[in-house]
Parts: C-alpha cells; structure tokens; sequence
C-alpha cells in the first residue's frame, strides 16, 4: 500500500451507526436493542408456544399422559417454585439497585460536587454560563461543542499545504455530517425511553478522538500554533462525551433494572394463580377435540397456561439482552475502539512510530 493511499485511509470515516460499524444485520440489532420490550417479550412467549406444539406434532408423544397421570400437576408444582425464586431473585436486585441510592450525606455531597464540577468544565469549553439540565440537550451541547471547534480547525487548516487541508477537511467534514444526524435523533428525546441512548451509542467518539490525535501527530511538523490549539480544543470536547455518555448509560441501566422488577412483580401474582388452578382444579380430560394439525384441544390449552406462566421469565429475558448489549458496546471510556474494522488499519501506531522517527 502506498504512502498516499494510507494517508487517505487514515481518516477514512466508519459507519454512522452501531449496526454499521459492527457488521450485524439490521434485524438483529433492531431484535437486541431497538424493538419494543414488551414486543420482544411476546417474541419470546410465542417461540416457546411454537416450539411445544411443534414437538406435539412432530414428536414421539401420546395425549394419554396428560390425561392419566398427574403431570399438568408436576409441571405446574415446578413453574410455582421457579417463580417464587426468581420474585426473590428480582427483590434482591432491586434492593441492590436502592442500596445505591441510600448513602450518606457526605458521599452524595462529593457526588454533587462531581457533577457541578464537570458541568462548569463543558460549559467553560462550550462558552456558554448555563448547560442544559435535560440529559438530551445536554449530550447535543456537548456535541455542538465539538462541532464548533471543528469547524475552527477547518478554518485555520485553509493556509496549509494541499495534503494537510484535504485530509483533516475530510475529517471534519465527517464530524460535522455524523454530528447533525446524532444531534437530530437527540431532538426532543426524553430520558427513560431509548431514544436518549441510541444516538449516543452511534456516536463513535473513541474513533473521533483517535483520528483527531493521529492527524495531529502527522501534520504536527507543519501545524500552525492556532491550528494545534484548535486539535487540542477539539479533542478535549470529544473527551467530554465519554464522561457523559457513562453516566446517562449507568442511569438508564438502573431505570431498566427497575422496569424490569416493577414487571416481573406485577405479572407474578396472575401467573402463580394460574398455576395454582391448574394444580388444583383444572382437567384436561374434560377437553375434547383436535385441531387440523392433529394437536389435541387439551395439550393447547395446558401448554398455553404454561407460556403464560413463564411471561415473567420472557420479561426479564428481553429486557436483560438489551441491558447487557448495550454493556457489550460500551465497555471502553476513551480513545479504545474494541472492535476490529478496516478504519483502522491504517492508522497503527506502527504508522506513527515511522512519523515520529522522521522527526527524529
């Protein structure tokens, strides 16, 4: 590869989202993080109906069992104690999720301290005395702000030689196009819905930075001082957003943890009384019929119960895959990406190693 090819590669732009840069197909990142829970919960139940009625069909099986012996009693008996342990298991996340709330006065007096103290770094950066307090317009103050340097940057690079302006007007062309399609999602996104994250999740600021500082290090022999402060200006914005994007993350979380406890609680009781009768009272023997696919009437009726029964389970399911992709793509704060993609081949620090031993 040629000199000129890898200069341009280096501050070739990546996907604009999540689904893009990770290579995964739009169904699955819409299943994993954008679908409606509650949506994902019904996916879930009616897997588990299929996938019942599909072994009835297709299965060695005999109606007479569920007829003769005690077996929707035995079934049931397991789903109530499954329930009562993970209503246990759900209380005590949530009283974890609480424990963090509770501390002392001292403590949530650093906290407060913290928060205030950052607030002042944004808003001394951004050149504004008040910062947004709604999470939405605060995450769109930090990204104006690095647009605004950017667009500094871009200014001053004008003088520069051929190379040097195309290269980093490239980059800040990118920046500036990435940042008003994040900034528009953000518009009137209120926290608790997953319209706040999403656009913060596709809002590669590692990649940003990394790009940023590589520029910098290459032009650095040709860099006016103005235009090195604008780098550093740049840079120190894109920094903010890290900070930022961990706090509203760790606050959505504990949101999520909290509607997931609220809809496991809600939805135990229904369904231990469910299973309750079908220990109790209910007989599949007075259940007549079939359907045209041979499925007896009575297996229908038990295994649809059961799914109901299970719907805390599929509550759960769908909120924690969620939970734990959302970890999965923001596990690195600051300038690491930790997915491998071809934007970046040409920008090792092998690459740099040979810019600083030129200078030398």
């Amino acid at each position: 590869m040629s000199e000129s090819t890898a200069d341009d590669e280096s501050v070739t732009r990546p996907a604009d989202t999540m689904r893009g840069r990770a290579g995964e197909s739009r169904l699955k990142i819409w299943f994993l993080i954008t679908a409606n829970r509650w949506l994902v919960t019904l996916v879930f139940s009616g897997i588990a109906y299929v996938t019942l009625l599909s072994l009835m069909i297709f299965g060695p099986s005999s109606i007479r069992r569920l007829l003769t012996t005690s077996a929707v009693t035995s079934l049931f008996s397991s789903v109530i104690i499954a329930l009562i342990t993970s209503i246990t298991l759900v209380l005590s996340i949530s009283q974890f999720v609480l424990s963090e709330e509770i501390d002392t006065l001292g403590k949530q007096r650093d906290q407060m301290r913290n928060e205030t103290e950052f607030r002042r770094d944004v808003e001394e950066k951004a050149g504004i005395a008040v910062s947004p307090s709604e999470p939405s317009r605060f995450l769109k103050l930090l990204i104006e702000s690095a647009d605004e340097h950017a667009r500094e940057l871009r200014d001053i690079v004008t003088d520069g030689d051929e190379d040097q302006f195309q290269e980093i007007t490239s980059y800040v062309d990118g920046l500036l196009e990435h940042s008003q399609t994040v900034s528009d999602d953000l518009t009137n996104a209120d926290f608790g819905s997953f319209g706040v994250l999403l656009p913060v999740l596709n809002y590669n600021y590692s990649w940003k930075i990394f790009a940023a500082r590589n520029l910098r290090s290459k032009y650095s022999d040709s860099l006016s001082a103005e235009a090195d402060q604008a780098f550093e200006d740049l840079i120190e914005s894109l920094r903010f957003f890290g900070p930022a994007r961990e706090y509203f993350k760790t606050l959505y979380v504990q949101w999520e943890i909290i509607n997931i406890s609220r809809a496991v609680l809600y939805g135990a009781m229904p369904a231990l009384a469910i299973a309750a009768y079908m220990m109790l009272v209910f007989d599949a023997s007075l259940l007549f019929g079939s359907t045209l696919y041979g499925v007896d009437i009575a297996f229908m009726v038990v295994s649809a119960m059961y799914v109901i029964t299970l719907s805390p389970f599929a509550v759960v399911l769908a909120y924690v895959i969620r939970v734990l992709t959302i970890i999965k793509r923001t596990l690195a704060i600051g300038p690491f990406v930790l997915r491998e993609t071809e934007h970046l081949e040409s920008a090792r620090y092998d690459d740099l190693a040979e810019i600083e031993g030129e200078k030398e």
